[in-house]
C-alpha cells in the first residue's frame, strides 16, 4: 500500500470520526477560521479564496468570526486525496 492510500485512508477514517461526535452532539463540529488555519494550513486558506469552502455560521458584527464545519473541511481533503490517488 502507498503513501497516498494510507492518507486517504487516515483521512477517512477521521472523517468518520469528525461525523459520529458531531452526530452524537459530542463536539460542535464547528472551527472558526483562524483555528481552521491553524490547522489545515495553506490548504485550508486556499479552498476558501477558491470558493471551495464557505462558513457554516458567521457571528453578528462588522468582523464577525467566521465557522466551518470540520464535517465539510475534511469531506473536500478526503476528494482531493481520492482525485490525487486516481491520476
Amino acid at each position: 500500500m502507498n503513501n497516498n492510500t494510507q492518507r486517504l485512508i487516515q483521512m477517512s477514517v477521521e472523517l468518520g470520526t469528525a461525523s459520529a461526535l458531531e452526530a452524537l452532539g459530542i463536539h460542535s463540529g464547528e472551527l472558526s477560521q483562524n483555528k481552521a488555519t491553524d490547522v489545515y494550513h495553506k490548504w485550508f486558506t486556499d479552498a476558501v479564496k477558491t470558493g471551495r469552502l464557505h462558513p457554516c455560521r458567521v457571528e453578528d458584527g462588522g468582523r464577525g468570526t467566521k465557522y466551518y464545519r470540520v464535517v465539510d473541511i475534511l469531506k473536500l481533503k478526503v476528494d482531493d486525496a481520492a482525485k490525487a490517488e486516481l491520476l
